[in-house]
């Protein structure tokens, strides 16, 4: 699939959760650098609370959404799917966030870092992008050209999203 089709079939699963007007904006939406360092700099905030916590991907994902969310005005849209290397699914269950047409994927990082990481993802993300990152942020049409693919099942609805958060939270007061 194109890169071209995938957005624009994405922009039907945001049109469905969301609005028509949502898939416009996300559709038209391009990162300044001012939007780059807010996205980073809330990676870390987010990271500071939850780095080495038991959390899922959209658990991570969505807490990092509703944290930028109150930074940028970009439609900010947190999808579920599938995420591979070269070709190869690494993780059905996967989350990450989709700031107008980039990929934002806190998870990426911890889920290849981890023990039972599967080899292949694990020895991809450390050869391309070494260790020690946090955050995976790239426009998608160029995530496939780095051996990685986002392929979308579904795009929360706020409320969804506003679930996961509570999830993450009562995970992190649990260990506390």
């Amino acid at each position: 699939m194109t890169a071209s089709l995938a957005l624009t079939r994405l922009s039907r699963l945001i049109a469905a959760s969301h609005s028509w007007e949502t898939a416009r904006a996300f559709k038209a939406y391009v990162p300044g650098e001012d939007d780059m360092a807010v996205m980073a700099s809330r990676a870390q905030d987010v990271l500071k609370v939850m780095a080495g916590k038991d959390v899922t991907a959209p658990m991570l994902n969505a807490a990092y959404a509703v944290h930028l969310g109150r930074a940028l005005t970009a439609p900010i849209i947190v999808v579920e799917g599938t995420l591979s290397v070269a070709g190869e699914a690494m993780a059905q269950d996967h989350g990450w966030v989709m700031i107008g047409p980039w990929v934002a994927d806190m998870a990426l990082f911890s889920r290849a870092y981890a023990p039972d990481a599967p080899p292949r993802l694990a020895t991809h993300v450390l050869r391309a992008f070494g260790p020690g990152k946090g955050l995976f942020c790239e426009a998608w049409r160029r995530t496939a050209r780095l051996g990685l693919g986002y392929e979308p099942r579904r795009v929360l609805a706020e409320a969804e999203v506003t679930a996961l958060v509570g999830e993450a939270t009562a995970a992190i007061r649990s260990v506390a």
